[in-house]
């Protein structure tokens, strides 16, 4: 019984996966993770007992992870949404699970593990951002040198200079993320640890 409990919890783990993608490839929450505009604004240090929405629930399951006990460094994403109920937080939606995992899985502290439904926090997240972000910047200087030159196509230029500064806005806000998400470890205020 214990081996088919396995297989359905990894089948389900999977679906929830392959949700989650559809939804990335839709370029859209799934419907459950639909919040107001204004979520992304809400507030970053929220307490036990708040409700969360987009990049909340994200911090607060770094917070909650980092803040227990035993530390763990990879966890299914059943258990950490159960670590993050216990600490006193819920998540808005229909299936608070989907949109916890959809959350989970945006995260830049955050890397899907080697079993399903696993996932890893990347403590070296920041440092790998940072150098992302220098080749990016890199590659930006060197294409203003190439403008410079006379025999060049300065239409092509401009489109890669642009998809460039949208790749750098994106690496940056990921690296903000990550460095506020790992700063705020197990000394945030308000994490419940529960063990």
């Amino acid at each position: 019984m214990q081996a088919e409990l396995d297989e359905i919890e990894a089948s389900l783990a999977e679906l929830d996966e392959r949700l989650m993608l559809i939804g990335r490839l839709a370029d859209q929450d799934p419907p459950a993770d639909r919040a107001p505009a204004d979520a992304d604004h809400e507030d970053p240090d929220a307490e036990p007992g708040s409700i969360l929405r987009g990049p909340a629930i994200r911090e607060a399951a770094v917070r909650v992870l980092l803040a227990h006990p035993r530390r763990p460094e990879a966890l299914h994403y059943r258990d950490w949404f159960n670590l993050l109920s216990e600490a006193g937080y819920s998540v808005a939606g229909k299936d608070p699970v989907a949109v916890f995992l959809t959350q989970l899985s945006r995260s830049p502290v955050v890397r899907r593990g080697t079993q399903s439904g696993v996932y890893e926090l990347e403590r070296q997240a920041p440092a790998r951002l940072r150098g992302r972000l220098q080749d990016l910047q890199s590659q930006l200087r060197e294409l203003t040198t190439t403008a410079a030159s006379e025999t060049t196509d300065l239409s092509s230029i401009r489109t890669l200079r642009t998809a460039l500064n949208i790749e750098i806005g994106k690496v940056e806000k990921a690296l903000e993320e990550a460095e506020e998400a790992l700063r705020k470890g197990p000394e945030a205020p308000g994490v419940v640890a529960t063990g």
